[in-house]
């Protein structure tokens, strides 16, 4: 049910911001006045930027504040992503409106801790709320 309901609400975005099958989709879905991003898999250093600046882009365009990760088939984020990304990437989403997330979990252990490791050392302003698939299943929604 939780895979239904992530990739439905994916689905329903009106813009696409990035699209690279087996990397990542970027989306703004205005039914949940969020940017979503769906994680395929493997990104290297220049594709995770490049992913991440369209969240910003999606942010500003439709003044958004909210950012939906289906980080469910995401794959490890090396260090020094971790380092651009938390020095670099979440001040100027903060910057760009970004105040919320919702994160689906990595099913990848290794994963799931590097982005324990980003929200540890973030503190911008940005709220998160972490799930795992099942118990956004049990919850009903995301």
């Amino acid at each position: 049910m939780a895979s239904a309901v992530v990739a439905s609400d994916l689905a329903g975005g009106d813009h696409v911001y990035f699209n690279r099958p087996g990397v990542a989709l970027v989306t703004w879905n205005p039914d949940l006045k969020a940017v979503c991003l769906e994680s395929q898999g493997w990104a290297d250093t220049s594709e995770s930027q490049a992913v991440l600046d369209a969240i910003i882009r999606a942010l500003r365009a439709h003044r958004g504040s909210r950012w939906l990760l289906d980080g469910r088939r995401m794959k490890v984020i090396k260090q020094a992503d971790q380092d651009w990304i938390t020095r670099n990437w979440l001040p100027r989403a903060a910057a760009a409106g970004l105040r919320l997330a919702a994160i689906v979990m990595p099913t990848s252990a290794v994963a799931m801790t590097n982005i324990d490791d980003v929200a540890r050392v973030s503190e911008n302003g940005i709220s998160s709320t972490q799930s795992t698939a099942s118990t956004l299943g049990s919850r009903g929604s995301p």
